[in-house]
């Protein structure tokens, strides 16, 4: 019998993300997760900080998730109540909380790029999509935009609709609050995304650019990266199908780049799926002199995914995914995350594995008749540059 996991854990989501945040107060959302966060504002944050809770936060497009664990789960039952006495101090104190917060989030803006692949990740996005490059940390003037009264205001409206997720028995629902059941915007969500798997026509993606983004950084590597739009193979095989690439030494982007090519070690794979929007990439480390024909591999390799796998490597992708979802269960958020997956109405770990152990056959990608994504970063030279511009026109 496995022994029951110590201590309790439990998420609370706030119904609004950085999409959310209105254009003269972008990076509004992550600027209120900060008050939320910090100690000097009360509320949870100081009880977490006195008491030795973890904590976590994740700040997406429509909602903003604190996760906290105690070793005591009883700890936790009057949470939500514990967070609705966040408040910035009032007069002085609260502005000058409120300008440090401002000052740390100003300061995680301009370090935006600063690592090499974060800043490759930003061009290959720029290359895919018309979409507007910006921050969901806003900009020094539009956190300027925001007051003490605001953020204040928003702890109290927000924590109104929090929705409460928990993973112990001794975390029992307050009297009178209302059944947790997924929100509309979720349930379209996923019912488009399933749609789309089903059927394979997904919806015209308007915002697809496909372009070549190329920016010089130093280091003495370069970093490559490619994506490609594809119609949705179905429900639960795009994971399958990015593990038939590889994050390790036993897929095609290992044997490409390193074996037959000599090229490189360093390399990702990755997908990208929303309704109306599906697509598949990978990334690799390669000395300058030989981005170009790095790109050129890569375009290679992936779109060799148009055929299907054999049951050797269907068996390995089953494999690697299954380690990848259990190993999303550990740790003290794996159990609570996993719940909030149920309590959304999303795909558990559970249900994924079973349905991953259901399939026998990893079908060819589709790849759309549309420019690829490129994006190409480190100490080039013009000529180098050339190169890659020549390579991205063959493969086109």
């Amino acid at each position: 019998m496995t022994p029951p996991r110590p201590g309790g854990a439990c998420i609370v989501d706030l119904p609004a993300g950085y999409e959310d945040d209105a254009p003269r107060q972008a990076g509004f959302g992550a600027l209120l997760a900060a008050v939320l966060n910090d100690p000097r504002c009360g509320g949870a944050a100081r009880r977490a900080a006195t008491a030795g809770w973890l904590t976590r936060h994740q700040l997406g497009a429509r909602t903003s998730s604190f996760a906290y664990w105690a070793a005591d789960p009883a700890d936790l039952m009057p949470l939500l109540d514990v967070m609705k006495h966040t408040r910035l101090p009032s007069g002085p104190a609260g502005e000058a909380v409120l300008d440090d917060l401002r000052a740390r989030q100003i300061a995680a803006i301009e370090g935006r790029g600063a690592t090499p692949l974060t800043l490759l990740g930003q061009l290959l996005e720029r290359a895919a999509r018309r979409t507007p490059d910006t921050d969901p940390r806003g900009t020094a003037g539009t956190l300027a935009a925001v007051s003490t009264a605001d953020l204040n205001h928003a702890i109290e409206t927000l924590l109104a609709r929090a929705r409460v997720h928990r993973d112990h028995p001794s975390i029992p629902a307050r009297p009178g609050e209302p059944p947790e059941q997924p929100m509309a915007r979720d349930r379209d969500r996923d019912r488009a995304g399933a749609e789309a798997g089903a059927t394979g026509d997904p919806a015209p993606d308007s915002h697809w650019r496909g372009a070549l983004e190329i920016a010089t950084h130093p280091g003495c590597d370069a970093r490559v990266a490619l994506r490609l739009p594809i119609r949705p193979p179905g429900p639960g095989l795009l994971p399958l199908t990015v593990e038939r690439l590889g994050n390790g030494p036993n897929g095609r982007l290992h044997h490409a780049l390193r074996h037959r090519h000599h090229l490189a070690y360093g390399f990702t794979a990755a997908y990208w799926h929303e309704p109306g929007s599906s697509a598949i990439g990978a990334t690799a480390t390669v000395a300058p002199q030989h981005a170009a024909v790095a790109l050129r591999v890569l375009d290679h390799t992936v779109r060799q995914l148009a055929r299907g796998a054999d049951p050797h490597e269907t068996d390995l992708a089953r494999r690697r995914c299954r380690a990848e979802n259990l190993a999303a269960l550990d740790g003290p958020f794996g159990a609570v995350d996993d719940l909030r997956r149920q309590d959304l109405g999303e795909q558990t770990i559970r249900q994924r594995l079973t349905a991953m152990a259901e399939i026998t056959e990893i079908p060819g990608l589709t790849f759309l008749a549309r420019p690829p994504a490129a994006a190409a970063l480190g100490p080039l030279t013009q000529e180098q540059r050339r190169q890659l511009t020549d390579v991205y026109q063959e493969i086109q």
